[in-house]
């Protein structure tokens, strides 16, 4: 929904002010301070051993292979310098997976 209202603001600054109606006036001050957001994704990828028992097995070695997991998802994201910076202005919503991306 944010990227549609984002984009429908940049569409609304292709019209003149002066040949904007009041309700297109009113929606564009309405959406011009739109945040930007950045959604880093860290989800945990089943190994191919694994069965449905995932979500309750929670030994000490299950445990600790999933943290482990983790730690590595971040410390691959946080490399990625660049997703961690805020995105530039009307950009609305930026989503990075770290499991998506070719260059982790």
């Amino acid at each position: 929904m944010n990227n549609l209202k984002t984009d429908f603001y940049k569409a609304l600054l292709k019209i003149p002010e002066d040949k904007q109606t009041d309700h297109e006036r009113a929606l564009g001050d309405r959406f011009a301070d739109l945040p930007e957001i950045t959604i880093l994704q860290i989800i945990y990828q089943q190994k191919d051993y694994e069965g449905d028992s995932k979500d309750h097995e929670f030994s000490a070695t299950s445990m600790r292979e999933h943290w482990l997991s983790g730690l590595e998802d971040t410390r691959r994201t946080l490399k990625r310098r660049e997703w961690l910076a805020m995105p530039e202005a009307g950009m609305g919503i930026v989503v990075h997976d770290v499991h998506r991306e070719k260059d982790y």
